[in-house]
């Protein structure tokens, strides 16, 4: 149940009052955005909420919807950059940092932000029009709800010139699989990553693609033991694939045998850069990278299938 500020109640029994959402966004970066669906800039708890962002179109308003038990809230709105500012006229730069606000979204920068969704009321709108115009909670008149939604981005939808965002509550959080990591034989780690603690650059070959290599198989001759870039990757450095990357399903001590073909045909001589692969055994940790004091796995813990 959200708390009303005092006089709030008063107020919305006489019917006769208007309100604007203030949205503040904190980045994974920590960046903070704020926007408000008024016409003009509202300040709030001393942060000014921009009115730069169009919210609630016509036929396009806001959605919340508010659930009993553990099912998660959600909560959809459009926001479409508004180019100038209707009181002043004065254009309005909509970035994030330096790039235009929808480009910035499109290329991820509100995913997984945290959102903090108040409402803020009045008896109604100043005659004349003010910008910015202050919001309080002290019974001045103006009354905001604090948190009237609150959560997480969960998904984004980029058209040309708005963005639909869905959020979802907090209570999405209880989807996470507890605890955080599984307890199981296999190593638990990405090989190459922060667990794992290998450097990929020191484990890396040079090659060039001999006589037979195709789009699916590359052709290196024996650059390394059979099975050393097993469930490894090969990234092409020249030649019309140059840039491309690709898994290696098997290699038999000259040929590596990609899960997908490069796009284009592979010429004699084109070079590569290939990193060998780990099937997260605790056999391949010790004696393929040396690296047992960092395998993520618990190998005497007996496959599912085995009964006692």
């Amino acid at each position: 149940m959200k708390s009303a500020p005092t006089g709030l109640v008063t107020l919305l029994v006489t019917g006769q009052f208007v309100f604007c959402d203030l949205y503040q966004f904190t980045l994974i970066t920590g960046q903070v955005l704020r926007y408000t669906t008024a016409d003009v800039d509202i300040t709030y708890a001393g942060n000014t909420y921009s009115s730069a962002l169009f919210f609630d179109q016509s036929g396009n308003k806001a959605v919340g919807h508010w659930k009993t038990g553990l099912d998660t809230d959600t909560w959809q709105v459009y926001a479409m950059p508004v180019e100038f500012d209707p009181v002043t006229l004065a254009l309005f730069p909509i970035t994030i940092g330096s790039t235009p606000f929808l480009a910035a979204v499109a290329a991820g920068a509100l995913a997984g932000a945290q959102v903090d969704i108040h409402r803020a009321y009045w008896p109604s709108w100043p005659q004349p029009w003010k910008s910015p115009l202050a919001a309080f909670s002290d019974g001045s008149g103006t009354f905001v709800i604090v948190d009237y939604f609150a959560g997480r981005v969960a998904a984004i939808d980029v058209m040309r010139n708005q963005a639909v965002i869905s959020i979802n509550s907090w209570l999405d959080q209880f989807r996470l699989m507890m605890p955080r990591n599984l307890w199981q034989a296999p190593c638990r780690w990405t090989l190459f990553d922060a667990g794992c603690a290998l450097n990929q650059v020191d484990f890396h070959i040079n090659g060039n693609a001999l006589v037979g290599s195709t789009q699916s198989q590359i052709v290196s001759g024996s650059i390394a033991p059979a099975g050393w870039f097993t469930l490894g990757q090969v990234t092409m450095v020249s030649g019309l694939n140059a840039g491309f990357r690709r898994m290696v399903k098997s290699f038999d001590g000259t040929t590596m045998f990609l899960i997908a073909p490069f796009p284009f045909t592979l010429a004699v001589g084109d070079g590569f850069t290939a990193f060998p692969g780990c099937d997260k055994s605790i056999a391949t940790c010790q004696n393929k990278f040396n690296n047992l004091v960092n395998h993520g796995g618990e190998d005497l813990i007996p496959k599912p299938e085995t009964a006692v």
